[in-house]
Order: structure tokens, then sequence, then C-alpha cells
């Protein structure tokens, strides 16, 4: 026996689903927040105990606190990709806010007014499709900028201790 939604029963499902797909990009921008923050104090940090002149330096702290901004750095690279807007949606999209401001709000009322129930759902499935895509490649870069910052923490402490020692 085959198993079939009705149109209300899908719209409500994609409805969830895009939901949902949001609250992931949400939840991987919120990610990414903490790593910025953590990011930036450590390297603050490091930059604050790091020798005045050149003739303090010794090679371990060197090579240590080099470990850690890089790493440090990579990191926030990895999260302006993260956070960089993906602003690109179906054109002609009555969910999507790029296809909505392509008309003026009389345009957009007629288009409202012509929707069909198969319309709003292949509309629902665009957005639901391309707001997955978005949350898989923010939630790729945060994965990278927080393995970065793992990473970094190891050398960033021996450093600290290294230089503020020195």
């Amino acid at each position: 026996m085959e198993m079939s939604m009705s149109n209300i029963d899908e719209i409500g499902f994609l409805e969830t689903n895009l939901s949902r797909q949001l609250g992931w990009i949400a939840a991987a921008d919120s990610k990414g927040s903490f790593v910025f923050a953590l990011d930036t104090a450590m390297l603050g940090v490091l930059a604050a105990v790091l020798p005045k002149t050149g003739d303090a330096w010794s090679v371990a702290p060197a090579i240590v606190a080099a470990f850690s901004a890089l790493f440090g750095v990579a990191s926030l690279l990895f999260l302006c990709f993260a956070f960089f807007p993906r602003t690109e949606g179906p054109k002609n999209s009555l969910i999507f806010f790029g296809g909505i401001v392509q008309r003026d709000a009389a345009q957009f009322a007629s288009a409202v007014s012509q929707l069909t129930p198969e319309s709003y759902t292949a509309d629902l499935v665009a957005q639901c499709h391309r707001n997955a895509e978005i949350a898989h490649r923010k939630f790729v870069w945060v994965r990278r900028a927080l393995i970065s910052l793992f990473l970094a923490v190891v050398p960033w402490g021996i450093a600290i201790i290294l230089l503020y020692n020195a």
C-alpha cells in the first residue's frame, strides 16, 4: 500500500521543515559567535604577552606562539566563511525575501492571491532545499573553525606560560 500526503499534510511538513532549517542556520551562527569570542580573546591575550623587542624572543615560545596564532587566525577566517551571508535563493519565491522584494507591494499581493497549493508546495520545497544547503555549508565552516580553535588551545596555553614567565 502506497502512502501519500495530502496538500495540507505536505504544506505542514514543509513549513515545519523550513522552520527547522532556519533554526539550524541560527544554531550555526550561535556556535560561530562563541568561537569568535574565544578566538579574539585568545589572540588578544597572546598579543598582550608577546615580547616588545626581538631580543626577548627564544625559540620555544616563538614556535608555540606562531602555531597558536596560525590556528587562531585560521579559525577566524573559517568563521568569516561561515558568517558570510548567502542570499541566493529561488528567484520568483513568495517565501524567500529576495523573491519578495523583486516585486512592489501590489505585485506581491497579486502573486499571493494567485497562489495555489501546488505552487506554494513547490516554493516550500525549493526553500527547504536551499536553506538545507546554507545550513550545511555554515556547519562545515563552523566545524573547521572549531577544529582550528581546538588545535590552537594547547600551543596557546604553552605560549602564554612561556612568554608570561620570560
